[in-house]
């Protein structure tokens, strides 16, 4: 499977945007889009979730949640000309205190224009943090509760039933009663959300009156209702890079025939970390190369001339975690005995899960990283990775001994291997020994004058904005 003939399949004709809500001129298509093409991946891959489920909360926890998204509810932040809304995962705790690791620099270039709104981690907030930031929640909880008065039309019913038979008919999916379910059940939750979501933006920007606002996981499509309020009110839109967003993303390219349908519901602008990002997707949006603020700050842990660590980095994904276990196993004893320490460093999301999905390497003495990416990179020498990821990428800024192992998976997702490509866990070793690098320039990746980049970009909005 090759994702262009997924984009050819369902979207070349353009009749899959037909389907739409009759109050809205939204095709159904595009709630549903990101679940609907991830679901093909995950099951032509066998791919994990690398989002691992969270204990139940206590009842304390709880009372904090509420205290908090009350006390620091988005309504009381003070009025701005660029809102910045953001997910709580991309934060980072430094002298004890959380940072924004996306945005936070962007925040202190242009501090008395920016405010920064954040959602909860798994409705749990991040604190305390280093500036001041208010948080979303509760407009999303009160379009919740709005929705649960709103009867769905019969109407409504019978177009999500023929947009799923137009599904079924595109011969991409097995007979899968589960994701056409989900699809199901996600566009009813939906459509009773749409006008309430789109009526309590609105409002919201009404007050705030800003002139700028840069939406997080905007081409994941999930933030209809606060670009298209925010455009309808002449707010300019955008987006920044906050992962990789390579050649098969499902965000982060479009079928060319409907682009140009679909612009409306995108935001204006798609801020990128550097030229590669920009080059290699495909959406609507207006690109523009900035840099990744946090990765290129780092850069003074760099090490001219270091001397040999013998340390290996393997990098998990968390979607081919039992792959990864394997390649490791495999590989250990001829690697320990070359003299090479092993460090594992698990996603973010399956930290949870560490003990229980890395038992055995755990037990055979490989080390488990959660420590500053960036001082990791520092202190070794390669950089082992079974899924194409930003980490891999990031690592060209410490080291040329960046390994992506050859699979259909991740020939899925980079036909164009910016790496050293290996096989198996023989092949990997005899790379490691013959000492090969990579040559790509780091700043192709990795724009370094973000700072300038980003005052341009402001500037340019926000001057020609009254």
């Amino acid at each position: 499977m090759k994702f262009d003939n997924i984009l050819e399949t369902l979207e070349s004709d353009g009749k899959i945007l037909n389907f739409r809500f009759t109050t809205s001129q939204i095709p159904m298509y595009l709630f549903v889009r990101f679940m609907l093409i991830q679901s093909l991946i995950n099951k032509e891959f066998n791919l994990s979730n690398p989002h691992v489920k969270s204990n139940n909360k206590s009842t304390k926890e709880i009372l904090k949640y509420i205290y908090h998204t009350l006390k620091s509810n988005l309504f009381f932040a003070p009025k701005k000309d660029i809102y910045i809304f953001s997910s709580g995962i991309v934060n980072k705790f430094e002298n004890k205190k959380y940072t924004n690791r996306l945005y936070d620099e962007f925040y202190q270039l242009f501090k008395d224009k920016t405010q920064i709104i954040e959602s909860s981690v798994k409705l749990s907030y991040l604190l305390p943090k280093k500036e001041k930031i208010y948080f979303r929640d509760l407009i999303d909880i009160m379009i919740i509760l709005c929705s649960k008065t709103v009867k769905l039309k019969k109407d409504d019913v019978d177009t999500i039933d023929n947009f799923i038979k137009y599904l079924r008919n595109k011969n991409l999916f097995d007979v899968d009663d589960v994701i056409f379910n989900d699809i199901k059940q996600t566009l009813i939750k939906l459509r009773k959300r749409m006008s309430i979501s789109f009526w309590m933006y609105s409002q919201f920007l009404k007050i705030k009156k800003p002139k700028l606002v840069i939406v997080e996981d905007a081409h994941y499509l999930g933030q209809i209702p606060l670009i298209t309020a925010a455009k309808s009110l002449g707010i300019t839109t955008s987006e920044y890079q906050h992962g990789y967003i390579g050649l098969a993303h499902p965000a982060y390219n479009y079928h060319e025939n409907i682009q140009s349908s679909i612009k409306e519901f995108l935001p204006e602008y798609l801020l990128t970390h550097g030229e590669y990002w920009s080059s290699v997707i495909r959406v609507p949006s207006q690109k523009c190369s900035i840099g990744l603020v946090d990765l290129i700050k780092k850069t003074k842990y760099i090490i001219t001339n270091k001397e040999k660590t013998n340390q290996i980095l393997f990098i998990s994904g968390g979607t081919v975690f039992q792959e990864l276990n394997e390649l490791i196993e495999n590989s250990f004893e001829i690697l320990n005995k070359l003299g090479f320490k092993l460090i594992l460093r698990p996603h973010p999301s399956e930290i949870p899960a560490v003990k229980k999905r890395y038992s055995n390497l755990i037990e055979k003495g490989v080390i488990i990283d959660t420590s500053n990416l960036y001082e990791t990179f520092s202190k070794v020498d390669i950089v082992i990775g079974m899924e194409a990821s930003t980490v891999l990428f990031e690592a060209i800024y410490f080291t040329k001994k960046i390994y992506l192992m050859n699979t259909k998976y991740t020939q899925f997702y980079e036909p164009k291997n910016s790496f050293i490509g290996f096989n198996n866990g023989f092949e990997l070793i005899q790379l490691i020994n013959s000492e090969k690098e990579i040559e790509q320039d780091s700043n192709y990746f990795w724009d370094s004058n973000w700072k300038q980049n980003y005052i341009n970009f402001i500037e340019n909005i926000i001057g020609n904005k009254k």
